[in-house]
């Protein structure tokens, strides 16, 4: 969508709201009502672009994860947010994976690298042509054992780096994988 798009959205959209509300903006003159709406329009678009500019962000290759020190420090590794969202953002750390919602108000999940047993990416033929998709942690978190993070870019490179992550920090740890048959 661009400016002159959103422009009109919220022009519409405003000049609806008042006329529902019944009152009468006759102190204003026109043309100055109309620069007023238009900035307020440029605002909103200026808030879109910014949201969208963010997007996902690889903060530490995956090469860059910590070796075996067991006073190793969490670095942050990957942070995106759903597509098209600004109320959650997903963390990707050298130890947890934290999801954090809330535009005013904030509530953070988080689960240990250590717990994750597996990980699932699941994408429709409309989120494969946006590069968009559902990336489910499976853990062993008894709060919450399984997380969706849903419709981020790149799901397939976000998947890969929390199963490297997740092993980097298992035997940082010194535990291995075991499966029972």
């Amino acid at each position: 969508m661009d400016q002159q798009e959103v422009r009109k959205v919220v022009a519409s959209q405003f000049y609806q709201s008042v006329a529902d509300s019944g009152v009468a903006i006759t102190a204003i003159p026109q043309a100055q009502l109309q620069a007023l709406v238009n900035g307020l329009a440029d605002g909103v678009f200026g808030a879109l672009s910014s949201v969208e500019a963010e997007g996902d962000r690889a903060i530490a290759p995956a090469a860059a994860l910590p070796d075996d020190d067991p006073g190793a420090a969490e670095t942050l590794l990957w942070s995106g947010r759903p597509y098209l969202s600004i109320g959650i953002r997903y963390e990707l750390t050298s130890q947890r994976l934290r999801v954090i919602r809330g535009l005013l108000g904030r509530s953070i999940e988080e689960v240990e690298l250590v717990r994750v047993r597996d990980t699932t990416v699941r994408q429709h033929m409309g989120e494969r042509a946006l590069n968009v998709g559902d990336v489910t942690v499976i853990s062993n978190d008894p709060s919450n054992p399984e997380y969706t993070l849903n419709n981020i870019t790149n799901p397939s490179d976000v998947r890969e780096l929390i199963r490297r992550a997740t092993m980097a920090e298992k035997q940082r740890r010194g535990l291995s994988y075991r499966e029972e048959m």
